[in-house]
């Protein structure tokens, strides 16, 4: 069973001329870092083996005036175990990760 991290946070207030994207960059397992772009405010990060380490997790808002200040996340590990109904939910505004009641 593979994890996913999902990745959600709100559009800056105030925004500096109208939104181009949002750039992610993070690693996995202290990989090469991975950067992708969305303009959603939800991104996520699949297929994940059990103790998987994400980290140097950031966020980017880039507006027609520039790139924003990144926002960054705290290190996210995957659980031991596998559980089919846990999907791991970082609230970038909130900051908790949430478990399904299986897993906590």
């Amino acid at each position: 069973m593979l994890f996913s991290v999902v990745l959600t946070w709100s559009e800056p207030v105030p925004l500096n001329g109208i939104l181009n994207r949002y750039t992610i960059r993070y690693s996995v397992n202290g990989s090469s870092e991975i950067t992708n772009t969305t303009t959603d405010t939800t991104f996520s990060i699949t297929d994940l083996n059990p103790n998987t380490v994400v980290s140097n997790i950031r966020v980017v808002a880039a507006t027609g005036a520039g790139d924003g200040p990144p926002q960054m996340l705290n290190d996210i590990t995957t659980l031991d175990r596998p559980c089919e109904c846990c999907i791991m939910t970082f609230f970038l505004l909130i900051g908790y990760i949430q478990f399904c009641s299986f897993c906590y």
